[in-house]
């Protein structure tokens, strides 16, 4: 079932809430974008496949003056179950290939992970420490050279997925805070 999923939507667009700033967030990405399909919109949340995502974060990242009202954007790798198992098993093996060895990395959580067993909220350090603890790479919190980068979205406004990242910090576009 999430294979479909992780098929359907490929970058994950948050900004300002409003019907407003959903249809100027929408009518910038058409301009610069062109091509792309809204698959999912939930509160602040746009779910779009480009069929490339980190080209579009290069264009998007060209026309940033003009994303005011957005907070980021996020290219996706995985659409995953919500649990912190499937999610650090996921995390562990895309971190293996993707992360040389002789650089850092900080693993970000941003919404809730369950507990597969008991399908009980995980905290969210804990989660953190499950999904970190296997991938063999230097921590760095401050400055981190890529960045696992974990989102939990509800996916037509019912079911709760994971969304993972695992990619070099820049190609996250963080437009309001400069945090990814």
């Amino acid at each position: 079932m999430l294979g479909v999923l992780s098929s359907r939507f490929d970058l994950v667009v948050t900004h300002e809430p409003g019907p407003y700033n959903y249809r100027f967030v929408l009518s910038v990405l058409r301009e610069v974008l062109g091509d792309f399909r809204v698959v999912d919109s939930t509160y602040s949340v746009i779910l779009i496949r480009t069929g490339n995502p980190y080209g579009a974060i290069d264009k998007l990242r060209s026309r940033a003056d003009d994303l005011a009202v957005v907070y980021r954007v996020i290219p996706v790798d995985k659409v995953l179950d919500p649990y912190v198992e499937v999610v650090a098993e996921e995390a562990y093996r895309l971190a293996s290939e993707r992360i040389p060895e002789d650089k850092s990395y900080r693993v970000s959580l941003r919404g809730r992970l369950y507990w597969r067993e008991t399908r009980l909220p995980a905290s969210t350090i804990d989660a953190i420490k499950v999904i970190a603890e296997r991938i063999n790479r230097r921590v760095s919190l401050e400055n981190p050279d890529y960045v696992v980068y974990v989102r939990s979205i509800k996916f037509y406004h019912r079911r709760r997925v994971a969304t993972l990242t695992v990619t070099e910090r820049e190609n996250i576009l963080s437009l309001k805070s400069g945090k990814p």
